[in-house]
């Protein structure tokens, strides 16, 4: 069996040799690639990774860029390089916290036949603020199922480094997915469509928040904006199948940002910290 890790990195010079290293301490009999998609760092995070190339039984597939390519791009390139049987994401500012990340996610996904991808619950790590926070855990069992309509009801995965899919569904991706903003959220979602998506409870991976971000340095009232964008554009993609859920979503939002009297009313100031309050409260 083949592992695809798929490193996605950029100017992560400060961050990378942690979350290399938490790839490296993986415990698993299965073959490992690691797929090197670098958007053209200027600083020396690619320098830094070929420093492991030699201490290690993984693979390593450099991509090459000769400029920068963007987010969606980026990864387009990365899972178009893919042909195992099962393939995880790791971001070059996160990390994994415990040697069996891997392997326990595929014994979940060998065990769960149904199942087209699996994500856990993730530390997150804000930086320079030495605080961390996870989301509570309700459930009696070790695992929870989720679909693609609980996922239109909002963002149950909040990062792509938690994610491990089966390949044949990354090799058949729809390259329609990259004219829009994909990442965790909306890959779930498609996902959805081969099968449920298992939610576990071990936490096995670090997401840390800081100000150079994709998401996080966005502020509150953006996030929320830019939020109810994307549902537009997913409903469309879905061919309208969940606008149900996807209404009651924006519906939630639209009470978060103007109040529940009046959607005219005068907007709040809405935090980052009170957006993930909100999906705490949400999914808890």
């Amino acid at each position: 069996m083949k592992i695809n890790v798929i490193l996605v990195t950029y100017n992560h010079a400060g961050y990378i040799r942690q979350a290399l290293e938490s790839i490296l301490m993986q415990k698993t009999a299965h073959d490992v690639e690691i797929i090197v998609a670098d958007d053209c760092s200027t600083d020396n995070t690619v320098d830094i990774i070929k420093e492991y190339t030699d201490k290690t039984s993984f693979t390593f597939n450099f991509l090459s860029s000769l400029h920068n390519a963007g987010y969606n791009k980026n990864y387009r390139q990365a899972f178009a390089a893919c042909t195992g049987d099962y393939v995880a994401i790791m971001e070059g500012d996160d990390y994994w916290v415990k040697p069996n990340h891997l392997q326990n996610h595929i014994d979940f996904l060998e065990k769960h036949s149904g199942a087209s991808m699996s994500y856990n619950r993730h530390i997150r790590l804000f930086a320079g603020q030495d605080r961390e926070e996870i989301f509570d855990w309700v459930d009696a069992r070790d695992h929870e199922q989720v679909t693609t309509e609980d996922l239109a009801l909002g963002n149950r995965i909040g990062n792509l480094s938690c994610c491990v899919f089966r390949g044949k569904h990354i090799q058949g991706l729809d390259q329609k997915l990259f004219d829009m903003e994909i990442a965790d959220w909306m890959l779930g979602m498609y996902m959805g469509q081969f099968g449920p998506l298992l939610y576990l409870k071990d936490a096995t991976t670090a997401y840390r928040i800081h100000d150079n971000g994709q998401w996080s340095r966005m502020n509150g009232k953006a996030q929320c904006m830019r939020v109810l964008d994307l549902i537009n554009e997913y409903d469309k993609y879905f061919n309208y199948k969940y606008t149900e859920a996807f209404t009651k979503h924006k519906r939630r939002l639209e009470i978060l940002l103007y109040g529940d009297k009046s959607l005219k009313g005068r907007i709040k100031n809405i935090t980052p910290g009170s957006i993930r309050k909100f999906y705490r409260k949400l999914f808890n």
